[in-house]
């Protein structure tokens, strides 16, 4: 056997985000090793060195490799930039160095790709296991890199020593078993890991199938990413990977299926993930993609892993709820009937839904937005919306040139700010991403005004600022979601009145032109912790540094709004509305309980108001006690427990309960009749909406 100190070097190369000191375990990387470890020729010829698996400084991390033979690199989004200086700076260093590519961003015809990036020797497409092997055992072959004949490699492309670029048509058949390849996790390639880098804490990836129905042009799955056959791991396998993470305290698991539920033994797997949190403690968290056909499973899942606290909520993937633009996407196989029925099951058992929709899809137009988003909160969710801005992927549809101009696509490249990542320092390499600004049924000025349109949506009804007003003016006077939501993001308030607002509406203003601009979406609060914030997020933040003046000015522009519809409302009862919104919402220096009187039964009100038995606000005494975590002021850790853990979890807000109140004197009769509809002249003053 060759002995250790002369067999050549690997280094893999595969540059997770570092989260607060929290990262992935190398999944691609460890698969592809734990596969070509079987090889005899790799085991006698090669030696792997130890995973390079998370950003850092580019001078850190190219310090790392000494006397590489090969170089590989996994390429995503995150990553990009990173892997490219890298691998340059390792073969102005070691130019024998065989540097290899592969991973989601690596174009399958990567001729332009290579030429602009000379110092890669060969890019893989699609499944690397196999491949992978044969590279490595093409070079063991030669007597040095330069000689290395790679010709005819299924999946590859390459580059000669003088620059000649080498294509193979040659697709390999997709291995069905994928037991055939061996569980990193099992096979121990990590352990060092949990002793040699301490000071991190480890996230893991779980994939328990391979493949993909559907064909969503936006999505590397339906196109460049997998078969549209599913391939299964044995649940053998899978059962044991998850008493690893387990055994290992894995907190947070990532699950990379494209549809998990959609398959009857996913439910034995959810029951082994809760039997292992049972057991062990672990995983606390258990993060997937659902199928977007079917109801039953996904539903009897879904409320297991709720009943367990295994997920931070559901999700519900509309994208679109707009015919065309559904055939647009080639996702028009998706019923969204299924998701409608699933979300409200879900509300009626209490578990936390949320729906994401993509902005800027081709065929999406503002009106077909606004009416999208009607549609979706008109549906009764209850939790969260997502809006995303449509990014543009390699390998997909949505980046095909001729696609781009059958739809007029127009993008923007922007710096990548990894929402609820670490803030990057000047000593990190910038990132970058691609997204839609524009495209025939939406050029980039209504473009604009439906994005400042969707973060009013989620800061009002997302982050729950008016959550509960949008609810009582949609149900009391018929109004559509997007009427009051347009009347905000519009700005058609009094301006010099609501200088908060106005504020607001400024700064969305200001983002977007920053946007336009090339920087990034994530926004830096630094009194809230060293991270980025989405946009809505930041207007959150900004607004709880003094929540009672922001309601005053809600509470105003409300009755302008309702005034300016000509609509009659009592404004006692509008302001017991507001009272009860204002208490709902956390304070970073809130009392933990707080109790407030009202003449309106508000809470029995709106705990109905979203079930299928919904009931009217009436007049009567009903005392609400609100109670929150004492957070005595820690700006950060209000926002890391109201943002990060409560927005999808469905627990961001107090926790309200209905109190006993004292006998007192019936209401007058005026007051009484006004809870019917009311008339301009038994209006009475608004009291202060505070809680007190």
């Amino acid at each position: 056997m060759m002995a250790s100190s002369s067999k050549k070097r690997i280094y893999m190369g595969e540059f997770n985000l570092l989260m607060n000191g929290t990262t992935y375990l190398p999944l691609v990387s460890g698969i592809l090793r734990a596969n070509a470890e079987r090889d005899e020729v790799v085991r006698e010829r090669f030696q792997f060195e130890p995973f390079l698996f998370h950003t850092d400084r580019l001078d850190r991390i190219v310090d790392s490799y000494e006397n590489p033979a090969v170089a590989t690199f996994s390429m995503s989004m995150w990553n990009a930039q990173l892997s490219l200086q890298v691998a340059k700076a390792v073969k102005q260093r070691y130019p024998d160095c065989l540097v290899v590519f592969g991973g989601a961003s690596v174009p399958h015809l990567p001729k332009d790709f290579l030429a602009a990036h000379p110092f890669i020797d060969l890019a893989a497409r699609g499944e690397g296991e196999d491949c992978f092997v044969d590279i490595l055992n093409r070079l063991a072959e030669a007597d040095s890199f330069a000689e290395a004949d790679f010709d005819d490699i299924p999946n590859t492309s390459w580059q000669t020593s003088n620059g000649e670029f080498r294509y193979c048509i040659k697709e390999r058949p997709f291995e069905r078993d994928l037991d055939t390849y061996p569980s990193p996790y099992l096979e121990g390639l990590y352990d060092d890991l949990f002793t040699a880098r301490n000071e991190l804490s480890f996230q893991a990836i779980i994939e328990t199938n391979r493949g993909c129905p559907f064909k969503c042009t936006f999505c590397y799955w339906g196109k460049g990413g997998l078969s549209r056959k599913y391939r299964f791991h044995s649940l053998e396998r899978v059962k044991a990977e998850i008493d690893w993470m387990a055994e290992r305290e894995i907190r947070y698991v990532f699950n990379a299926d494209s549809n998990f539920g959609m398959h009857r033994r996913d439910r034995e797997i959810a029951e082994h993930l809760v039997e292992s949190k049972e057991r062990c403690g672990y995983p606390e968290k258990f993060r997937t993609c659902y199928g977007k056909n079917t109801d039953e499973k996904i539903f009897e899942i879904g409320k297991l892993f709720h009943d367990h606290g295994l997920e931070k909520g559901i999700t519900i993937s509309y994208q679109s709820v707009d015919e065309q633009v559904q055939t647009n996407i080639k996702r028009d196989n998706i019923k969204l009937d299924c998701a409608r029925e699933l979300q409200r099951r879900f509300n009626d058992s209490g578990v936390p839904v949320y729906t994401e929709l993509i902005l800027g899809l081709p065929g999406e137009s503002y009106e077909t937005w606004i009416a999208g988003i009607d549609r979706v909160l008109g549906s009764g969710l209850k939790n969260q919306l997502f809006v995303y801005i449509c990014q543009v992927f390699p390998n997909t549809d949505l980046a095909a040139p001729d696609y781009r101009a059958k739809f007029g696509i127009e993008t923007q490249l922007i710096e990548l700010l990894e929402i609820h990542g670490r803030v990057r320092t000047d000593e990190w390499v910038s990132e970058e991403e691609e997204i839609v600004i524009g495209t025939k049924s939406m050029d980039t000025e209504s473009w604009r005004r439906a994005l400042v349109f969707s973060w009013v949506t989620m800061t009002m009804h997302s982050l729950k600022t008016g959550f509960f007003v949008l609810g009582y003016l949609v149900d009391r006077f018929g109004i559509r979601h997007s009427d009051f939501l347009t009347f905000l993001s519009e700005a058609r308030f009094s301006r010099e009145e609501h200088p908060i607002l106005s504020a607001e509406i400024d700064a969305f203003e200001a983002k977007i032109d920053r946007l336009l601009g090339g920087q990034g979406r994530g926004c830096v609060m630094p009194d809230h912790g060293d991270i980025y914030w989405d946009e809505e997020e930041a207007c959150f933040l900004r607004l709880s540094a003094d929540f009672d003046a922001f309601y005053d000015e809600l509470l105003d522009a409300t009755q302008e709004f309702l005034d300016e519809r000509g609509t009659e409302y009592d404004r006692d009862e509008l302001s017991a509305v507001f009272r009860y919104q204002s208490l709902t919402i956390p304070r970073s220096d809130g009392r933990v309980s707080t109790r407030v009187e009202f003449d309106w039964r508000v809470h029995d009100y709106f705990e109905a108001l979203f079930s299928t038995e919904p009931m009217p606000l009436e007049a009567g005494k009903q005392a609400v006690v609100a109670m929150q975590p004492d957070f005595a002021g820690d700006l950060p850790r209000f926002a890391r427990e109201s943002i990060l853990w409560g927005r999808k979890s469905g627990t961001m807000l107090a926790r309200l309960e209905a109190a006993e109140v004292a006998v007192s004197a019936p209401r007058p009769s005026a007051a009484r009749d006004s809870a019917a509809g009311g008339s301009p002249d038994t209006r009475s003053s608004v009291p202060d909406t505070r809680p007190r």
